[in-house]
């Protein structure tokens, strides 16, 4: 009888390991053509939107609403985690400033931060109390279904017309401006 080789083994409990442990979300680079998308909802899925949104805050719906979502399972912000406490509030706490500082500034806009349900997550997401969590995965199952690696965000005009950004780790969508948002929804 044949023995097996321990480097055959070997390979094999690697193959298993990384096969096993990867990530089932796609990442998108900051240059990526295909990161940013423009569409349309139907009327329908607009409805819904703005049924989820008012029920799940007490916040005024703007004429153009913006959601970054978050996943569970997620590990986008691994390394920071293993940095100390103090460090990772400051995080949490200077992203708060800055969606507080582009609500003040862009008064025609709602800003929503939504994460699935779940306790893997980064400690930059899970301590962050302005975070609301999809309980119901409605937010889920309408908009973001399609998982990408450190989240997703979406901004939805008043026409139904949205640009969607895959993998929007630092909630780029917060910082276009409106010739980039223009160029974003003409995009073919």
């Amino acid at each position: 009888m044949k023995t097996i080789s321990p480097y055959f083994l070997l390979y094999i409990s690697i193959f298993t390991i990384t096969v096993s442990c990867g990530s089932t979300s796609q990442l998108y680079r900051y240059d990526d053509k295909n990161k940013n998308y423009p569409r349309q909802l139907s009327d329908s899925t607009f409805i819904a939107l703005k049924q989820i949104l008012t029920h799940a805050t007490t916040s005024k719906l703007k004429d153009t609403i913006l959601i970054k979502y978050d996943y569970n399972n997620e590990t986008c912000w691994n390394i920071l985690d293993q940095t100390n406490d103090e460090y990772i509030m400051g995080f949490v706490t200077r992203h708060q400033e800055r969606v507080q500082k582009v609500l003040s500034t862009r008064q025609n806009i709602s800003v929503f931060e939504f994460r699935e349900p779940g306790n893997s997550l980064n400690k930059i997401k899970k301590w962050d109390n302005s975070i609301i969590i999809d309980s119901s995965k409605q937010l889920f199952n309408l908009l973001f279904k399609k998982r990408y690696t450190c989240g997703s965000s979406i901004m939805v005009m008043p026409d139904k017309r949205f640009v969607f950004i895959r993998s929007d780790s630092h909630s780029e969508i917060l910082d276009l401006t409106q010739k980039q948002i223009e160029e974003l929804l003409n995009k073919k």
